[in-house]
């Protein structure tokens, strides 16, 4: 018997929660493009899927001002893969100087030769990130920001300016209304893919008690992990440590992307984390990742 369910959207929304936090300061304290925003957060994503240093969890703890200018430097590398060209002030021998807070982030891994090398795989990875994460966890945030933007419209003479996605990534932008409703029209659609039923929890435990021992677990499109690998892999390397397994419910033709696992004890969750936000695992040459679960209900 299954004991499969749907993973919530607002296990989604947790899973993100430093993604969530990083456009949100992009686009609402730092003003930046909510285009080009999103696209930047699908692009660190993908360079850390492939083994590049965390940008996101970086900037966490570092200032607006350099936030901003991290955002700057995306964009240049954002414009360069949506039309193959350089700002016309670009050195063809000193184009790292272009980016120079980015490559200290990435601890100088990051080149322009790799990008050049690896413009169509770049784009791919970012296209895919969009639809997989960014389109669905920033969308209340979009949402959020179209309520903002009219409302300054409404007590100045500039118009509503629209949300404006680069058209080279092969993404749709979430949809930007006048007026945002107080439920995003979008949320029917996220119901439909990651619908909230959070399974049950037993009578002589509080949620807040079962949070304590849950991970939230994504998977990469493309490589299906299965339950039985996932409890095969932590047996082996943890002992009998799982007790309840939540896949995301989909059709026989699609791949789970996420799921939410119970473990006996809080104890595991910490013993896997070992002080970090998330870890990244490789279960069968398939790339898993990891967070604490957290509800954003939890006070």
């Amino acid at each position: 018997m299954s004991t499969s369910s749907h993973i919530s959207v607002e296990d989604f929304y947790a899973f993100h929660t430093i993604d969530r936090e990083l456009f949100a300061r992009l686009v609402i304290d730092l003003r930046r493009d909510p285009g080009y925003s999103m696209l930047s957060l699908a692009l660190f994503l993908w360079f850390n899927n492939i083994g590049f240093p965390d940008v996101v969890v970086k900037l966490r703890s570092l200032p607006d001002a350099v936030v901003d200018v991290v955002g700057e430097e995306t964009t240049i590398i954002l414009k360069y893969l949506e039309t193959g060209t350089l700002p016309p002030s670009a050195q063809p021998n000193a184009l790292e100087n272009l980016i120079p807070t980015i490559r200290g982030l990435m601890d100088s891994r990051l080149t322009f030769q790799f990008q050049q090398e690896q413009r169509i795989r770049v784009l791919n990875g970012v296209s895919q990130f969009m639809e997989d994460v960014c389109s669905r966890a920033f969308v209340d945030i979009v949402q959020r920001l179209a309520v903002i933007r009219e409302r300054e419209a409404a007590s100045t003479s500039v118009g509503h300016q629209p949300f404006v996605m680069p058209t080279n990534f092969g993404v749709r932008p979430p949809v930007v209304p006048p007026m945002a409703p107080a439920i995003p029209p979008r949320y029917v659609v996220l119901q439909d893919l990651i619908a909230p039923q959070m399974g049950t929890t037993p009578m002589n435990e509080s949620l807040a008690a079962q949070q304590e021992r849950t991970m939230f677990m994504t998977f990469s499109r493309g490589y299906p992990v299965s339950e039985a690998e996932v409890r095969d892999y932590f047996t082996r390397n943890y002992g009998d440590c799982i007790d309840s397994f939540h896949m995301e419910e989909v059709e026989a033709t699609q791949q789970a992307l996420y799921a939410r696992v119970v473990y006996h004890t809080p104890a595991m969750v910490t013993a896997i984390l070992a002080g970090r936000e998330s870890v990244r695992f490789v279960i069968n040459g398939k790339h898993v990742r990891v967070r604490r679960w957290v509800s954003q209900n939890r006070t």
